[in-house]
């Protein structure tokens, strides 16, 4: 214990500089923790809206030849089939394919109207795409389908449109529903629907940009007994998890090409989009901004560094004879080495240790301001700061390098002072 003794005398004898080094490393370590935090929640919750409704499917559409093949002439448009999506379910690696089609006809309720037209899905497409029913209502069944009956599941934001009496819009405070509008009526083109559900609040998109707050979706069956012999929009699949997902679009479309008699190599004859792909790059933008706020976070702990290395050189130049005098007596520079390396630490342990505290406070303040029901906030998949044993160990890392690297320089001179030198010194 008198090495560690000695380490703690010789930092109390340095109160003033310790206690501002200390700060320093506090302010830096609560700079570098919580950039890193809320980087970190901004990318989850990005992540989160991305990822919902359709953000891991792979979405099939129709598109136009532009060569002579087969069953097709130049500039002839393939024309998918609800049929198509049972071909894709035999593929091994297809897990799931539903197909969806567009009701080209107006939404409306008196006066108030959507810009959205209906989507005509089949009962699985809720799952496929994550949506989630408001208490009150429920989801198609499979007496829907059967009977082609005539309801209507709407998004939170088209039902705000369509029954609230006020269209007042405000985007940092998103309008509530002011009665419920399940079991009444909307025209759909000139056919009565009821309504049978409302859907959360969701800012995801589903369809190729459609948000889930603004959509509409009737029975499949029910699309069909009024579009006889129409085709449909899309098909949206959901390939196995682990597998190549570049190669199921390629087998899908290769399968569907060979169906209707259309050459395989012709890129346009269908369209293959693979939403989860199309998020890379703003996942790659979000993992720079990050990594941006963690680099300024660094400087900012580099600078309490120099407070460090202020302090020990202070610390090694008064208490050069008392080195002189160890070395004398049989004490190694490694001795000395790890002596000051030692109390770098310790102060280094002290201020993370404080720092780290006071983000973990921060973050819990931050998670309970109360700024639920903004747009913008909920458009960021409603972000709060994650301080996660990653980021922990990314500041416990910094700190640590910081400190060897304030502490090296004068560690080295207090090894290099050789007894003659040191007990010859004022």
């Amino acid at each position: 214990m008198f090495p560690l003794r000695q380490i703690l005398q010789e930092m109390a004898a340095e109160k003033l500089r310790l206690g501002l080094t200390i700060l320093a490393i506090v302010w830096a370590t609560v700079s570098i923790a919580s950039m890193l935090a809320i980087g970190e929640g901004l990318r989850q919750g990005l992540i989160r809206t991305t990822s919902n409704g359709n953000g891991n499917l792979i979405m099939l559409t129709g598109g136009y030849a532009t060569q002579d093949y087969g069953n097709f002439s130049k500039g002839k448009q393939l024309k998918l089939k609800s049929e198509d999506a049972d071909v894709l379910r035999a593929l091994p690696a297809v897990e799931q394919a539903e197909p969806s089609a567009t009701w080209d006809a107006s939404v409306r309720n008196e006066d108030n109207g959507t810009w959205q037209q209906p989507l005509a899905v089949y009962p699985q497409y809720k799952d496929l795409t994550g949506l989630a029913v408001a208490a009150g209502g429920r989801w198609f069944n499979p007496l829907d389908m059967k009977e082609q009956r005539k309801v209507i599941v709407i998004g939170h934001s088209a039902a705000v449109s369509l029954f609230n009496d006020s269209d007042d819009f405000d985007w940092d405070n998103m309008p509530e529903l002011e009665s419920s509008p399940i079991g009444k009526q909307v025209n759909v083109g000139d056919e009565k629907f009821t309504v049978i559900g409302v859907l959360n609040a969701n800012t995801s998109n589903i369809e190729d940009g459609i948000p889930i707050d603004y959509a509409l979706f009737v029975p499949f069956t029910t699309w069909q007994r009024f579009n006889v012999n129409a085709s449909i929009g899309a098909i949206h699949i959901k390939p196995v998890d682990g597998l190549d997902r570049e190669t199921i679009a390629n087998t899908a479309e290769q399968v569907i090409a060979r169906k209707y008699g259309g050459s395989m190599q012709d890129e346009q004859l269908l369209q293959m989009q693979d939403m989860l792909l199309r998020q890379k790059t703003m996942r790659q933008f979000l993992i720079g901004l990050q990594s941006f706020l963690g680099i300024i976070g660094f400087v900012t702990l580099a600078v309490a560094g120099i407070g460090i290395a202020n302090v020990m050189y202070a610390t090694v130049k008064r208490a050069t004879r008392d080195i002189g005098v160890r070395m004398a007596v049989g004490a190694k520079p490694r001795d000395i080495k790890l002596h000051y390396l030692i109390q770098a630490f310790i102060t280094v342990f002290i201020g993370g240790l404080i720092g780290l505290g006071l983000t973990y406070g921060l973050v819990q303040l931050l998670r309970h301001i109360p700024i639920q029901g903004s747009g913008f906030y909920d458009y960021l998949g409603k972000p709060t700061p994650e301080l996660s044993l990653t980021i922990v160990s990314l500041v416990i890392l910094a700190l640590s390098i910081v400190g060897i690297a304030a502490a090296w320089f004068p560690v080295r001179r207090a090894a290099s002072i050789t007894p003659l030198e040191a007990l010859q010194s004022e």
